[in-house]
């Protein structure tokens, strides 16, 4: 099969105040499922900074903290005991509760650990783990119970860059009748790549990835890691369950090969001075993999500008500095070393 990798260089020219002539390439890149694009744009040497959140967390944690140990059993709400049996789901560390202002008509936060504030560096295997155990159990829950409600996400706002609004890490599991765009949009695009090829798409495209070996990561098991062709963000990590289709298909052995790689991809954000990111785990309702997407997110600058600006926001066209090839060689080395 001859499937492209399309992309458009545009140059721009201007001249410094001494004369000097000055290109610089900006590159479009299109995805190869959905056409959609995003820009990779002239890295001036951009480096990032992590910023300090031992005050907050200070500020912010135990009594102050409605997910801390003290509190926790407490100050969050419980699901009605005929969905969950004694109002919350546990494992490990993990507790499941209702979302005070949920997104659908099922959405549990997943407190991942008894410690307010985990930096970056400090996630185990077996803490990521037991949080994605505890998600996959509030969603066969409901799911016994919802005919309808069947688009699933698992989704992760790691630190205030995020959009988190809570320091203490937690998940968030929706569980919803509508999809979102794009849920809907990735639906759409697998099921005409199925019928064009009789292949879907992810599998294809893990095929492609790990022969070409331009943006192939690694895998853990059967969880298998690339970076995006036409990414979201500077980095745009993607993961793709092999042979999952559905929430209830991935087993304890694939959450901890999830977990592994997530460890490793922490690291390869750590290398950059990054550390806040988005995460969303799909399960896509058309019997394809499931699949996760993860991207930083960062503030620029003195002036802690955010890393969104008027072409991701309005636009729908993300921007990177970085070249998804080099970073997906970074990471690569992280995964050939565990």
């Amino acid at each position: 099969m001859r499937f492209e990798f399309r992309k458009k260089r545009e140059t721009s020219q201007f001249l410094l105040g001494d004369g000097q002539l000055v290109k610089r390439d900006t590159e479009v890149r299109f995805d190869p499922l959905t056409g959609e694009s995003s820009r990779v744009v002239f890295d001036p040497g951009l480096t990032f900074s992590i910023p300090a959140y031992r005050d907050v967390a200070r500020q912010t944690s135990g009594k102050n903290c409605p997910f801390c140990p003290e509190n926790v059993w407490q100050q969050t709400p419980l699901f009605p005991n005929d969905l969950v049996e004694g109002g919350r789901i546990t494992h490990g560390e993990a507790i499941v509760a209702p979302n005070l202002f949920p997104y659908s008509k099922h959405n549990g936060v997943v407190i991942m650990s008894k410690a307010h504030f985990v930096r970056l560096e400090d996630f185990t295997t077996d803490l990521i783990k037991h949080a994605l155990i505890a998600a996959q159990k509030y969603a066969m829950n409901v799911l016994k119970h919802e005919t309808d409600a069947s688009f699933v996400s698992i989704n992760w706002n790691y630190l205030p860059p995020s959009g988190g609004s809570m320091l203490h890490s937690h998940l968030h599991v929706v569980i919803s009748e509508s999809p979102t765009n794009e849920q809907r949009m990735m639906t759409q695009h697998h099921q005409l790549f199925k019928e064009r090829y009789d292949q879907h798409y992810f599998d294809w495209l893990y095929d492609y990835e790990k022969r070409e070996n331009e943006r192939w990561i690694g895998e853990s098991g059967d969880i298998a890691w690339m970076h995006a062709f036409a990414p979201k963000s500077h980095n745009d990590f993607l993961a793709v369950f092999r042979n999952r289709r559905t929430i209830d298909d991935v087993t304890e052995t694939d959450w901890r090969h999830f977990a592994e790689g997530l460890i490793n991809i922490f690291s390869t954000l750590t290398e950059q001075n990054l550390a806040s990111f988005n995460l969303a785990l799909s399960f896509t309702h058309d019997g394809s993999p499931a699949y996760a997407r993860l991207v930083p997110r960062l503030t620029l600058g003195q002036l802690g500008t955010s890393d969104m600006n008027f072409f991701h926001t309005l636009h729908d066209e993300p921007l990177s500095y970085k070249k998804p090839e080099a970073i997906a060689a970074l990471a690569r080395g992280y995964f050939n070393a565990s």
